[in-house]
Parts: structure tokens; sequence; C-alpha cells
């Protein structure tokens, strides 16, 4: 294979197992032992890990290794407040250019609403799902036609998708995302951005107050035991 094509196998490997938390938070990644798993040389896996610093995803750190980033109440807020900044000014940009028509992001909500709930102990099938219901809003942001805001929504894209993951355990999560961005997409179709774009700003809070207490709740029993 082509060293390219090595890495990127390696790195959509590693990305998976970082978002599903099969490699934890703060956990070391050794080089050596994932080159021997996949059975490759070290030079794309250290070409993965670049990428995946570049997505926040791991740290390298001098004489500490590279390192899963931590999750945290503080950069739940971060990533976040990104996000609305993002998927609100995609309205912004869609009002600007009087798009109304979304085919691609229809076609996108359609595609998950078929889909059955996963199992809760299958990673595989949640990651999947998780990717269904991620791809309304890369899809709208893809709509804006915009090169450096789709760029900087991709940046973050991966490690919002690591938080996503903790709040997709949730049954009745996809039902409901589903009659929201539904929700979204008639503002938009009858030219009511600013409807859209507050809506959106609920959906997205909604998303991150459960999150957080998500977080908290499992800081807390940890602390207890």
């Amino acid at each position: 294979m082509e060293i390219k094509t090595v890495t990127s196998i390696a790195t959509e490997y590693l990305r998976k197992l970082i978002i599903t938390g099969e490699i934890a938070a703060g956990q070391r990644i050794n080089e050596t032992d994932l080159a021997a798993r996949l059975k490759i040389s070290r030079p794309p896996i250290r070409e993965a890990l670049r990428i995946l610093e570049n997505e926040h995803l791991v740290i390298n750190s001098p004489r500490k290794g590279t390192n899963v980033t931590a999750i945290s109440i503080e950069d739940l807020e971060n990533i976040y407040q990104t996000r609305e900044m993002l998927e609100c000014y995609s309205i912004d940009i869609l009002k600007a250019k009087n798009i109304k028509t979304l085919p691609s992001v229809i076609a996108s909500v359609e595609a998950a609403s078929r889909l059955s709930p996963p199992s809760q102990d299958n990673n595989e099938e949640i990651f999947s799902y998780l990717e269904a219901f991620v791809d309304f809003h890369i899809k709208l942001i893809d709509s804006t036609g915009n090169n450096w805001v789709i760029h900087f929504y991709n940046s973050i894209s991966s490690h919002l998708a690591r938080y996503q993951f903790i709040y997709l355990y949730i049954p009745t999560s996809g039902r409901r995302s589903i009659e929201e961005h539904n929700q979204i997409l008639d503002f938009i179709k009858n030219g009511e951005y600013s409807k859209a774009k507050k809506f959106m700003k609920e959906h997205i809070n909604y998303t991150f107050d459960f999150l957080k207490k998500k977080i908290l709740d499992r800081n807390q029993r940890e602390q207890s035991n």
C-alpha cells in the first residue's frame, strides 16, 4: 500500500477508538503496540498521531509521549462555544445567499430517520449511528460553500463526536434529533433564518446541558467510589 493509504487506515482506526472511549482519556498511546496490532510500520502511526493532535484528540509532550486528551467540563464548554459560533454563522451565510433548499441535508435526515437504535453495548453500532446524525450538521456546514467555515468545522468534528458519543446512549435522543433537525430545515425553507438560528442555538445548548450533567454525574460517582 501507499504510505498515505496506510496512514489513513491508522488514523481512522485510532480516531474511532478514542471517540468511543476504547482508548481512555489520559491513556498513553504506545506506537510499537499499535504498529504490531495493525501490522504496519511505525511511521504511519506517527503521522496518524500528528493528524489526531491537530484534531485535539491526542497531545504529544516531550519525554511523556503521546496521550489521549482529557475530557472536562471546561473543554466541553470551549468546544460547544465553537460549535455554536460556526453552526449559527452557517445559517447567516445561507441567508446572505438566499439558500432555502438543502437537498443534501434533507437526504441526510431521511437516512438517519430510517435507522434503528443501536444496541447499548455495541460501540460499533453506536459509532455508525452517531455518524448518521452528525451528518446533518456536517452537510449544513458544507451547504454554505465557505471553505474556511467547512475547514474549521472539520477540525473540531472528531473532538466534538467524542462528547456526543456519551449522549447517544440515551435511546430517545435519535428521535428528538430528527424532529429538531426537520424543524431547522422548515425554518430555512420558509426563509425564517432568524428562527432557524435561534432554534439551532437551543438545539446545541440542550445537548451541551445534557452532556455537562452527565459528565458531572459520572465525576461524582467516580469520587464516591
